[in-house]
């Protein structure tokens, strides 16, 4: 059921059911991110030494070798992986969960500087990781996904762009 939303004219424009169950489900990605990289940021030095260890390398290629155990031999390059850049990256992580976040927010109030707003976060994600961690893809894991996702998101929010107002001035 599509609700009435009243603009600063006076005049009532309908935000569609669709575009307010978006607004909710990137509200919800956004906090749980910024959660998870906060945890992210205070347990850095672990997470490194999980990533260096070549444990959750080998998940990953379990995962998607299809069912082949992977060599217990094989030397994985890692990149310049170390605390003090994946406390940026954390930290990078956060900045973009936020932007999305206040994005959704607008969206959520037919803004249209919101889906901008949404749009630089999404990609600021991805711009920290390459700035800090090169083209390694091995290392990208949740990044990459959340990146895909967001990607989807912004399609989405494309579509309903006709349903939100330019910012008057």
């Amino acid at each position: 059921m599509p609700e009435e939303i009243i603009n600063a004219a006076g005049a009532k424009k309908i935000r569609p059911l669709f575009l307010t169950i978006l607004c909710a489900l990137t509200f919800i990605g956004s906090v749980a991110g910024i959660i998870i990289n906060t945890i992210g940021y205070i347990n850095s030095a672990a997470r490194v030494e999980l990533i260096k260890s070549g444990e959750s390398k080998t998940q990953l290629k379990n995962i998607f070798s299809g069912g082949k155990q992977a060599d217990a031999n094989e030397v994985i390059r890692v990149g310049n992986v170390n605390v003090e850049n994946y406390e940026k990256f954390s930290i990078g992580c956060i900045a973009s969960y936020i932007l999305c976040l206040v994005g959704s927010v607008l969206i959520f109030k037919l803004k249209r500087t919101g889906f901008y707003s949404f749009t630089l976060g999404t990609f600021f994600n991805l711009i920290a990781h390459f700035l800090l961690f090169g083209d390694n893809f091995g290392i990208m894991g949740v990044s990459i996904l959340a990146a895909l996702g967001g990607l989807v998101f912004i399609i989405l929010f494309g579509i309903n762009l006709k349903y939100m107002e330019e910012e008057e001035e």
